[in-house]
C-alpha cells in the first residue's frame, strides 16, 4: 500500500497542470461566435411607409430565438478535437520511460448545442421637425432585455495508450505508464465537466444598448437614410459563464445607409408592381477590445435586401441578410490569422414577414420569420418576431 502511495503521489507531480491545459476546448476560443449584429432582417412592412410625421416614435419587439447549432471555420458542428497529450513518465519510472514514449490518444467527442432565447426590444425615438439638407434627423434608443438558457454537452470518450506497452516491459514500468494514463484521463474529464458547467446556465437581464442617430430624406418613391450607430456596453456580462445577455464590455461603432424605392406607389390591383416596395441596407461594424477578455472581434460588412408589396392595411414580403467578418479577430485566445481568416464570423439569413397597419392610426404591426444558413464561426438559430410600430 505504501509503494502504491508514492507512485500515486509521484504520477500526480508529474502530470501537474498538464492534462487539463490539453483538454481545454479551442473551438471555443472566439468570443462567443457571434457579432453585435442581430441575424434577423430589420427590413419589414414598414419599409413601404412614407416618411414618418415628425416627433416622437416608438417600437417594440418581441423575439424568440432557437439557437440550434455552433459551427466551425468550415460549417461543421464544433466538437472536442482529438488529440495526443505526451505522458510524462520519466519521474513516476526514474527516468526508464522518458516523458513522452507514450501518449494519451484522445478521440473526437461531439458537442451539442441549444439555446432557446426570449428577447424584447424597446426603442424609442424623436424624428426632428427642422430639415438638414432636405432630410430630417432621427435620434433614436434601442434597449434589448434578455432571457437565455443553454444547453451544451458533450461526452469526451476515454483516452487510450498509445502505443500499446510492449508486453514484455516489467510489470511495475507497465502498471507506472498505466496510473499515469489514468490520472491524466481524469484530469482531462474534470476539464471538460468545468468547461460543461461554466456554458450550461440559465441567464436573464438587461442587454447592450444602441444609440443611434439617421438622417431620412424622401423624395417621391425614393427614401434615403443614413446614418451611425453606437453599441454600448450596458449588458448583464460575466466572462466566466457561457451565455450572457451582454456581448462583453467593449463598443462597437456601426455606420450605415439604407434606401428603398417604391415601383408604383398606388396600391390598386391593376399591374403587378402596385405597392411593392425594394430595398437595400448597408452597414460596417468596427469593434473595440474587450477589457475582460483583452478579445477583439474582428470588424464586419452588413447587407440587407427586402421585398414587400401593400395590399390595402396587409402587407407581406421577405428579406435576406449576410454578415460576413472581414478583418481576424485579435487578442488573448484569438490564434493565428489562416488563409480562411482567423475566426471570421460569416452567416446568412433568410424569411418572409407579414404586416398589418391600423385602419385610421399612425401604428402597426410586423410578425417576421428568420432562418440562418451558410454559417461559418457562427451560431446557426431559428427567429419568430413580433414587432408593434408607433408614432406619436
Amino acid at each position: 500500500m505504501e509503494q502504491k502511495h508514492k507512485t500515486v503521489l509521484h504520477v500526480g507531480q508529474a502530470l501537474g497542470g498538464l492534462a487539463l491545459a490539453c483538454c481545454t476546448m479551442t473551438a471555443m476560443a472566439g468570443e462567443g461566435y457571434k457579432l453585435r449584429q442581430s441575424p434577423v432582417g430589420v427590413f419589414g412592412g414598414e419599409m413601404a411607409a412614407s416618411l414618418e410625421n415628425p416627433g416622437f416614435f416608438g417600437t417594440a419587439a418581441l423575439s424568440h430565438t432557437n439557437i440550434y447549432k455552433v459551427v466551425d471555420g468550415d460549417g461543421n458542428d464544433i466538437s472536442l478535437p482529438a488529440r495526443n497529450i505526451p505522458l510524462p513518465t520519466g519521474t513516476v519510472t526514474r527516468g526508464a520511460v522518458p516523458d513522452g514514449t507514450y501518449a494519451l490518444t484522445m478521440p473526437a467527442a461531439a458537442i451539442h448545442f441549444e439555446q432557446p432565447q426570449t428577447q424584447i426590444n424597446i426603442l424609442a425615438g424623436y424624428l426632428t421637425q427642422s430639415t438638414y439638407n432636405g432630410g430630417h434627423i432621427a435620434f433614436a434608443m434601442n434597449v434589448p432585455l434578455i432571457r437565455q438558457s443553454r444547453s451544451f454537452t458533450a461526452v469526451s470518450p476515454e483516452g487510450t495508450i498509445s502505443p500499446t506497452p510492449n508486453p514484455a516491459l516489467p510489470a511495475a514500468l507497465r502498471g507506472a505508464i498505466g496510473a499515469v494514463a489514468a490520472a491524466a484521463n481524469a484530469q482531462v474529464q474534470a476539464g471538460v465537466a468545468s468547461t460543461l458547467a461554466s456554458q450550461n446556465a440559465d441567464t436573464s437581464g438587461m442587454g447592450d444598448t444602441e444609440l443611434s442617430m439617421v438622417w431620412i430624406r424622401q423624395q417621391e418613391r425614393l427614401k434615403i437614410a443614413a446614418g451611425v450607430s453606437l453599441f454600448v456596453p450596458t449588458g448583464n456580462y460575466n466572462k466566466d459563464r457561457g451565455p450572457n445577455p451582454g456581448f462583453g464590455n467593449f463598443y462597437t461603432l456601426r455606420p450605415g445607409v439604407a434606401v428603398s424605392y417604391s415601383l408604383n406607389p398606388h396600391h390598386g390591383p391593376e399591374v403587378w408592381d402596385s405597392g411593392v416596395t425594394i430595398a437595400g441596407r448597408l452597414s460596417f461594424g468596427m469593434n473595440s477590445t474587450n477589457k475582460d477578455t483583452n478579445y477583439r472581434s474582428g470588424n464586419y460588412v452588413y447587407a440587407e435586401a427586402g421585398i414587400v408589396k401593400v395590399m390595402g392595411n396587409w402587407a407581406v414580403g421577405s428579406n435576406v441578410l449576410a454578415i460576413n467578418q472581414v478583418t481576424d479577430d485579435s487578442g488573448t485566445g484569438a490564434g493565428a490569422g489562416t488563409a480562411a481568416g482567423g475566426n471570421r464570423y460569416k452567416t446568412y439569413a433568410a424569411g418572409p414577414f407579414i404586416s398589418y397597419k391600423l385602419p385610421g392610426k399612425e401604428a402597426g404591426f410586423n410578425l417576421h420569420y428568420s432562418q440562418s444558413f451558410g454559417s461559418s464561426n457562427a451560431l446557426m438559430s431559428r427567429t419568430l418576431q413580433l414587432r408593434f410600430i408607433k408614432a406619436w
